[in-house]
């Protein structure tokens, strides 16, 4: 059985990409700096090996947004698109800029501790205060 392969892009249609994904990580993450960079409460994610993600069009601009980590985006439209680290384990995809949102769900929420508190969302998923397990930065 092959892996499957979901396609994204951003609005204008500037920017197109592709991601493998067979047991992807979702997640949801309420922190300060998913809400500043996409503009909304909460930004979903889908988390992937550099070797599972490439673009297939256009070139997205980055942003250095922390130490550990640089956003990129459409430098036509905007559009928040992947997230990078300097370790290079991991590419965190916008699930908003992909063609079909519904082939994915998210399996936990990360940085709970910063949600703004007018925001429920019922489902019965784990919680993490702040970083979720796999996205702590290897130390050393």
């Amino acid at each position: 059985m092959s892996v499957p392969v979901l396609s994204g892009g951003c609005l204008c249609g500037h920017v197109r990409y592709e991601v493998r994904c067979e047991d992807p990580f979702v997640d949801y993450c309420h922190c300060v700096m998913c809400r500043k960079a996409g503009g909304g409460t909460v930004t979903a994610w889908i988390q992937v090996t550099p070797a599972d993600f490439r673009v297939t069009a256009g070139e997205a601009a980055g942003y250095r947004s922390s130490e550990r980590a640089t956003r990129h985006f459409c430098p036509r439209c905007g559009a928040q698109l992947y997230m990078t680290d300097p370790a290079g384990k991991s590419v965190g995809v916008t699930v908003g800029t992909l063609d079909d949102p519904e082939r994915i769900r998210p399996t936990v929420h990360g940085w709970d501790g910063a949600r703004v508190s007018w925001l429920h969302i019922a489902d019965d998923l784990p919680r993490f205060p702040a970083d979720i397990p796999y996205d702590v930065p290897d130390e050393g």
